[in-house]
């Protein structure tokens, strides 16, 4: 059982080394000078075999979240909080500095212990540690607070479905540019709309018609370069500066390849079957001849620079092609001159498969892609080459992350839909039915 804290017994045990009896060695200074947490549980929500939730516990050191000493305030805290789920009810602590140690806990004040480092301390309880000088002359005490993530970093939440203001339009596709979503489609009287909204501030709009692109020979795919916005209507390309007055900008244009980001540099495939780009639409590069396997329609690219070498950058573009069961990932290294297919898995359930609707985005340093049904995310992370679906339960361990679950409302639905990422760190996804979700991974918010 342990004593209680006595002061008049400081010399029995002290934080640091043992001092002897000669009065030289006391000293009127108390402090706390290095503190830290040991192991402790941290909690997970699992799914067993059979599905069902359960429990999961693992071990995990304090001395992963540094703790700071505020001398001046008196105050121990540590600035990275701890994982979700940590159970501080009972840890040990190593503690050093200089006197002797002793810690109360706030609701229950009155009685105070001395302190050894093998002492299960309950955190939980709110607790102040108190040092006191060699000389019995002075007591120092110092407020604890042990900061706990209060959600878990990896979970992808999700707003309800917003339907204010947001139009029913089909055919629909979507492009983020600056600070504000777009939506484009076709609404109930076959006239080209858009709608949009800030990011930050919110409020959609209704459909705004889209003058200058008639419905007949509309692609329905927008892509943003260097701010404005383009498509491909009727075998010519069209461009807009606010996404609804429109103009040809080239003829002899197939398809559009749909940047994942504003890279300043758009790409398409033209009439004669070429793989054109341009900074500014007049001067076009052509970059090599594509065959029947290379995407042309629902295509997507990023680029990014490579883990393993920051001066290199790898794009890849994904969409549909010739194969009526997987789709067509493509891709180049700066410094290389033509795109290459890359290779069909071994494993053909690890293919991407070709699905009406194939929406492919880049979120938090991997590739994600959805189809016609969302039926759920299917992740890459070695650029596009396998594809694993993101489920809930995963028997052994794996490198997708089974946290990426779509809204329950929203899974399973098999109309039209359009999906795109923010600057902010949110996923957004919009259907044909006048509905709107945005959600993101808790540790990638972004004010």
């Amino acid at each position: 059982m342990r004593g209680r804290y006595i002061l008049m017994l400081a010399a029995l045990l002290s934080c640091v080394s043992c001092l002897k009896d000669d009065n030289s060695y006391k000293t009127p200074q108390a402090a706390i000078t290095s503190f830290t947490i040991g192991y402790h549980n941290v909690r997970f929500h699992e799914r067993n075999i059979q599905g069902h939730d359960t429990l999961v516990y693992i071990r995990e050191s304090g001395a992963l979240y540094p703790m700071t000493i505020d001398q001046v305030n008196n105050r121990i805290f540590n600035i990275d909080s701890m994982a979700y789920g940590s159970d501080l009810s009972k840890v040990t602590t190593s503690v050093y500095g200089i006197g002797t140690v002793g810690y109360r806990y706030l609701d229950n004040p009155i009685e105070e212990f001395l302190w050894r480092s093998q002492d299960s301390i309950d955190f939980t309880r709110g607790i102040q540690f108190l040092v006191k000088s060699t000389d019995d002359s002075y007591t120092r005490v110092y407020d604890v607070q042990v900061n706990i993530r209060k959600v878990f970093p990896d979970s992808l939440n999700w707003s309800a479905p917003d339907t204010v203001n947001f139009p029913a339009l089909s055919g629909i596709s979507s492009a983020i540019r600056n600070d504000s979503v777009f939506c484009f489609g076709t609404d109930t009287t076959g006239t080209p709309s858009v709608s949009f909204r800030s990011v930050s501030a919110g409020g959609w709009n209704g459909a705004n018609a889209m003058s200058g692109i008639t419905d007949a020979g509309w692609s329905h795919r927008v892509t943003v370069c260097n701010g404005k916005f383009y498509t491909v209507s009727g075998g010519s390309l069209y461009g807009s500066s606010d996404g609804i007055s429109w103009s040809s900008v080239k003829s002899g244009i197939k398809s559009l390849i749909v940047s994942g980001e504003d890279y300043g540099t758009l790409w398409a495939v033209s009439q004669d079957s070429s793989l054109v780009k341009s900074s500014d639409m007049t001067e076009w590069t052509t970059v090599q001849k594509v065959s029947a396997d290379f995407p042309d329609s629902a295509a997507c690219m990023y680029s990014y620079s490579l883990a393993t070498n920051a001066s290199l950058t790898r794009t890849v573009i994904a969409g549909l092609a010739d194969d009526t069961l997987n789709a067509a990932v493509w891709t180049i290294l700066s410094g290389d001159t033509v795109l290459t297919r890359v290779d069909t898995p071994a494993n053909t359930n690890l293919c991407l498969p070709a699905s009406a609707w194939l929406t492919v985005l880049r979120y938090d340093d991997a590739l994600f892609s959805l189809g016609q049904g969302l039926d759920g995310f299917r992740q890459s992370n070695d650029n596009g080459i396998t594809w694993y679906m993101c489920n809930e339960y995963v028997e052994d361990y794996s490198s997708w992350n089974r946290y990426m679950q779509l809204p329950k409302s929203l899974k399973g639905y098999t109309n039209g839909f359009a999906a795109v990422t923010d600057s902010k760190g949110c996923i957004w996804i919009m259907t044909d039915d006048g509905r709107v979700w945005h959600g993101a991974i808790t540790r990638l918010i972004k004010k």
